[in-house]
């Protein structure tokens, strides 16, 4: 999965432009209701990120002039990706940050935000589309996933998230099945799954989000 599917478009992405001011700035960032908003040029080139708490630290702690340029105050002009990038790599380099500039040949294309980074955990969680999310462990976990799947197959599986991943050791699967099956059958899926060698950790049933 790559970020160019994910990402909010530029259309509806908040930005300030590089030329405006501190006061500017923070009116624009105010009225937006977010922490921090990207940065470009008149040609939509993309010059960086400004954050809110920047230009309050600087107002009120440095007493600064709110008719200044924000051009000292603006962050992370290196740091975006194309949207080329696998999703993988994204969540490596949006821990720290409230988003990602997706940048194309120089221009802001859009954004990668942490509900984007959500929403696809959530899809593989199974919570978009509800059902039965089981939580499995293995005590080995060489070819966990081979012996799961062989395990259930004839379910519908939903969803499947592996845990634990470079354990020689152990290694905890999430499997969302489709939510049809009554509690008895349930318990019947659980045996087999401990005959096949794993132990159900956690059982819950998850409505329909949307």
């Amino acid at each position: 999965m790559y970020i160019g599917d994910l990402l909010l478009k530029r259309i509806a992405v908040v930005t300030v432009n590089s030329d405006k001011t501190v006061g500017e700035a923070l009116a624009k960032i105010n009225d937006s209701g977010y922490r921090a908003v990207p940065v470009v040029d008149a040609d939509d080139t993309y010059q960086g990120a400004i954050y809110k708490m920047d230009l309050l630290e600087y107002l009120l702690e440095q007493n600064g002039d709110e008719n200044t340029r924000i051009t000292d105050l603006v962050k992370h002009k290196e740091i975006h990706l194309d949207e080329n990038v696998s999703f993988l790599n994204a969540l490596v380099d949006i821990k720290a940050l409230p988003f990602i500039s997706i940048v194309k040949d120089g221009k802001l294309t859009g954004i990668l935000t942490h509900n984007q980074v959500e929403s696809v955990l959530e899809d593989a969680f199974g919570l978009k589309t509800g059902g039965i999310n089981m939580t499995v462990a293995s005590a080995e976990a060489a070819g966990t996933l081979e012996r799961l799947t062989k395990t259930l197959r004839g379910e519908h599986i939903e969803g499947l998230f592996t845990l634990d991943n470079g354990s020689v050791l152990a290694r905890r699967v999430v499997v969302t099945l489709r939510g049809d099956k009554t509690d008895e059958e349930i318990d019947k899926l659980k045996n087999k799954l401990e005959k096949n060698g794993f132990r159900t950790l956690q059982t819950n049933r998850i409505e329909k989000k949307w």
